[in-house]
């Protein structure tokens, strides 16, 4: 008979977490605690695989760079409001300049937003101070095994956010300040082609009506510049964010999950080798997995390589996510089949969803390279969200069994029967 999945395990891995958060704290990406996060965690997967089976490879990037994008488009709306409040009033200056420009910098708001943030591009990164981080990489096939034909990853990521000030002083009232900073972006852009639509018919009414008011600055543009331009904070050191959920939790099941099929190795399927990856600087846009990929992308290939990365397990019920960055990009449909099958087998509760804007996981850089890669998001929204993501209160005693014992069954149902 098969050896199972036990509380042991999922308090093993709760143990895990417990250590990090007490021994070194939070770790902004790039920070000296996310090097000692790793490190503990490095430490763990040595003790089951042997030194000569775990590799730290370290990267470098830019770990301000990726939440920039906030307060650049904070910085930029504020600019073209007061652009647009400014036509015919400054002297030496033709209105027929501030209004284009007012529209020509409501057209580039959201470009940062879009292209750093939603898309995962690395625009600002040149510009944004370089630091040091690590991937943690422990590697184990079963006992004989010499030709190895196919690859699973089991990953999750050690480095913690930082604050998001809106949600930790707002609570629910962080997405009605999301809605606000929309709203004045749409406003700003609207105002600013009616204005200059006005000076193109010399027609002074509608140039008043595109004209933006002290009514309109006070809301919804004001507002929404203060919430972009404030969105997060870092604290000192590696910030004020433990994050037990996000994503300890994820990275110290992948060493329980180690631990288990060393003892079990039985379990392993045949010419496979599986890693266990913490990779560093997610919070910072994916820029561990990013590395990664580009740095293995041909052994990636090769072997048919396929990612399961975990998630945020906070929640008994787990989503299969069917893409990633923010729903940019398309993970595995064969990924997903596979995954579905193992939490109907192994009886765990699961939903399939896409991503949606906020969503981006390490699991992205692999489905957008073209590889086999999805993720499982054990996390409610919005009653998490509010509760503790992104904010001080993410430590070791919001984790539960339930959820870290159904993401080990469901993670383990896969490596047995994926095919």
């Amino acid at each position: 008979m098969s050896e199972i999945i036990t509380d042991i395990d999922a308090n093993y891995a709760y143990d895990i977490v417990k250590k990090i958060c007490s021994e070194v704290g939070p770790g902004l990406p790039g920070s000296p605690q996310e090097h000692a996060r790793a490190d503990l965690i490095k430490m763990e997967l040595e003790s089951h695989l042997g030194t000569d089976n775990v590799a730290a490879e370290e990267f470098t990037f830019a770990p301000g760079a990726f939440l920039s994008s906030y307060p650049i488009c904070g910085l930029l709306m504020l600019f073209a409001a007061l652009l647009n409040m400014s036509m015919g009033h400054i002297m030496g200056i033709s209105p027929w300049l501030t209004s284009i420009a007012a529209l020509t910098f409501s057209i580039i708001v959201p470009l940062p937003f879009i292209f750093e943030f939603v898309l995962a591009f690395e625009l600002f990164d040149p510009l944004f101070r370089k630091r040091k981080s690590v991937n943690v990489i422990g590697r184990l096939r079963k006992p004989g095994t010499k030709n190895v034909k196919r690859l699973l990853i089991i990953s999750g990521h050690h480095d913690s956010a930082p604050e998001n000030t809106w949600l930790r002083f707002l609570g629910y009232g962080f997405f009605i300040l999301l809605a606000t900073f929309f709203i004045g972006y749409i406003i700003i852009l609207v105002m600013s082609i009616i204005q200059l639509l006005g000076m193109i018919t010399d027609n002074a009414s509608l140039v008043r009506t595109g004209t933006i008011g002290w009514i309109m600055m006070a809301w919804p543009i004001v507002p929404a510049v203060v919430f972009a331009i404030f969105f997060t904070r870092k604290g000192k050191n590696g910030g004020n964010v433990p994050g037990a959920a996000d994503n300890l939790s994820a990275s110290a099941l992948a060493v329980a999950l180690c631990r288990f099929l060393v003892k079990n190795p039985s379990c392993i399927p045949a010419d496979t080798e599986i890693r266990f990856i913490s990779f560093g600087g997610e919070e910072a846009g994916c820029r561990g997995s990013r590395r990664y990929v580009k740095s293995h992308f041909e052994e990636l290939k090769r072997l048919d390589a396929r990612l399961l990365n975990i998630e945020t397990v906070a929640s008994p019920e787990i989503f299969i996510l069917t893409s990633d960055v923010n729903g940019t990009v398309k993970n595995s449909p064969e990924m997903v089949k596979c995954l579905v099958a193992a939490a109907e087998r192994a009886g765990i509760p699961f939903k399939v969803k896409p991503a949606t804007l906020g969503t981006a996981n390490d699991s992205g850089p692999f489905s957008q390279a073209g590889l086999k890669a999805t993720t499982l998001l054990a996390f409610k929204i919005p009653q998490q969200m509010v509760a503790f993501y992104h904010q001080k209160w993410d430590r070791p005693e919001i984790l539960t069994m339930e959820p870290l014992l159904n993401v080990l069954n469901l993670t383990l149902d896969w490596i047995k029967n994926d095919v």
